[in-house]
């Protein structure tokens, strides 16, 4: 017997797709969001920011717009500085109120500190006349101003990469948005998928 042909000028009815439960719902919503809140981009901003810098969404590029905040010695500083303290670790981490506060303690005594001592090689005063051959003075009127925009900037940064991880807030945010499968159940002629929490934290 012949197979019934389906009528002349209508489309052929395709078989119905088998629809496999997703034991990864929102598994790249998560991981966007936190690429987005990642505190190394947040870095890249503040350095960026640094520089008298902004993106430009429709050139897909920094941009230069105005003159530099901090000078490369100072901006080098608050970068290696503060690399230990941007990352996952300090977000995924769980802290008291009171660790909060010895944190951020810590941090505006190191970066006072540094200022006070820097001010010559930070560009918070002019330059003198051995600036050239490394040696500072320190003497002549402080850009207080500009000291105090760009401090404020760096506790304003370091207070929201640590209140993160106040109470395990941001860690059980995230754990609580993962839905976790049997690592022996996965789609036919699918790959072997990478671990979930890998994902989040960048491991290739």
């Amino acid at each position: 017997m012949f197979e019934e042909q389906p009528p002349q000028g209508q489309p052929e009815e395709l078989p119905t797709p088998t629809v496999y439960p997703s034991n990864y719902m929102g598994e790249e919503e998560v991981i966007n969001i936190v690429g987005q809140i990642d505190p190394q981009r947040i870095l890249d901003n503040l350095n960026h920011s640094l520089k008298g810098e902004y993106f430009n969404k429709e050139k897909g590029m920094w941009e230069k717009v105005g003159a530099e905040l901090a000078n490369d010695s100072c901006r080098g500083w608050v970068i290696s500085y503060f690399t230990h303290i941007m990352n996952n670790a300090s977000t995924m981490g769980i802290i008291s109120e009171k660790q909060l506060s010895y944190f951020m303690e810590e941090i505006i005594n190191a970066v006072t500190r540094e200022f006070k001592c820097n001010l010559e090689k930070f560009g918070f005063v002019p330059p003198g006349k051995g600036f050239n051959k490394g040696i500072y003075e320190n003497k002549g009127p402080v850009d207080s101003s500009r000291m105090n925009s760009i401090s404020g900037m760096i506790y304003k940064n370091a207070f929201i990469i640590y209140s993160r991880s106040l109470k395990g807030t941001e860690s059980t945010k995230i754990f609580r948005s993962l839905t976790m499968s049997d690592p022996m159940s996965f789609r036919p002629q699918d790959q072997p998928r990478q671990g979930m929490l890998s994902k989040v934290f960048g491991r290739r």
